[in-house]
């Protein structure tokens, strides 16, 4: 987690996004920074929330650095700010930049022939996105800075953990059976979700939906309603075990969706049938490995995401409530569930190693000149 800038105590790690496509990048690196060991206090700035100072204006960068103590600052995107690289150098500051695809171009426009090079020459690691940014980058660095073709970095967090032992146990108790969840399921999607359960049982007998419900205090509800339906259920908050008939199973005790999402090849997004409720994270859903289905209504936050995952194959759209049980039992064959689980995590997970291997460069190299005056 980053630090408000105000509370770094010693030393730290400053992270600046130079354009508004760099934000979410700069979060996700924040987040993986923290979850190292003897992690280094991290400031954040270029967000809407915390702009930062002037970075054109040395003044201001001058006030800032003597009232944030960084001792190294990291640039994410391919725009140079100069006069910030400039301060930062003159002292001492390490500079990083991370996530660069090919033109790297300074912040205004330079007059003097080499100016890019001579900008990236005091640059203390580059890490670029691609090939051809890193063999581009070296040749005019030449030697001068070091170079790691690193890849893109991550626009989405990492997955959540879950109980490895009990995950192993419900994947031995469910063994080779279908299974879909309906992932924080609002009241009055319920109906519709038992619908499309009862629609996809044609195809695959063996099939069994996990319920999760937005509201846990409604399991006992739930399970009554699906049992007026003719669905044979269990309810996780009374203990009760899946056995080969459960059809339908309540997940009614506020676990961490992580462990039902990992079992189940398709989840459906509660909330985006209906208009103006809220969507659990698709990001969340699709990392951990499962195809997506999804109504009309979707949020602003997630819709890039959810467009791209349609594109590639990793999630299937519907118009209206009744085409769930089609869309489910379509995505739920053996062969086109696990591309398309595939091809979600796939998505979802893009960049996570050059994340990784960025922020355990960071803390290497911070470990490593700690007290370094």
């Amino acid at each position: 987690m980053s630090a408000p800038a105000d509370t770094l105590r010693a030393p730290g790690v400053w992270l600046h996004a130079t354009g508004p496509d760099q934000v979410a990048v700069l979060d996700v690196l924040a987040e993986q920074i923290g979850d190292f060991s003897a992690a280094p206090e991290v400031i954040q700035t270029g967000t809407t929330g915390n702009p930062g100072p002037q970075i054109d204006d040395p003044r201001a960068l001058d006030t800032f650095l003597d009232t944030h103590p960084v001792q190294m600052l990291v640039l994410s995107g391919s725009l140079l700010p100069v006069a910030l690289i400039d301060r930062a150098h003159a002292r001492g500051i390490a500079v990083v930049l991370v996530n660069a695809t090919a033109p790297i171009t300074l912040d205004r426009w330079r007059l003097m022939p080499g100016s890019t090079r001579s900008t990236l020459g005091k640059l203390t690691q580059i890490h670029a996105a691609d090939a051809a940014t890193a063999n581009s980058v070296r040749r005019q660095v030449h030697g001068r800075t070091e170079v790691f073709e690193t890849g893109r970095l991550a626009r989405h967090a990492a997955a959540s953990s879950c109980n490895a032992f009990e995950l192993d146990a419900m994947r031995g108790t469910l063994g080779a059976r279908p299974v879909w969840f309906a992932y924080d399921l609002p009241s009055v999607e319920t109906d519709a979700a038992f619908l499309a359960h009862a629609h996809a049982l044609r195809r695959a007998h063996r099939l069994l939906m996990i319920l999760q419900p937005r509201d846990p205090e409604r399991g006992a509800a739930l399970a009554e309603r699906a049992r007026e339906l003719g669905f044979v259920c269990a309810r996780r908050a009374l203990d009760e075990e899946i056995d080969e008939a459960t059809q339908v199973y309540v997940a009614d005790s506020e676990d961490d969706p992580g462990l039902f999402l990992r079992l189940a090849p398709v989840s459906f997004l509660g909330g985006s049938l209906t208009r103006d409720e809220r969507l659990p994270s698709a990001v969340g859903a699709a990392s951990l490995g499962s195809a997506l289905v999804f109504g009309p209504h979707t949020d602003g936050a997630q819709r890039d995401f959810l467009d791209r995952l349609v594109a590639v194959g990793g999630a299937r759209q519907i118009g209206v409530a009744p085409a769930l049980g089609e869309a489910l039992a379509a995505l739920l064959t053996p062969d086109a569930g696990a591309v398309a689980a595939l091809k979600a995590w796939t998505l979802a997970t893009d960049g996570s190693d050059a994340t990784y291997a960025v922020a355990r460069a960071i803390c290497d190299w911070m470990q490593l000149n700690r007290g370094r005056e």
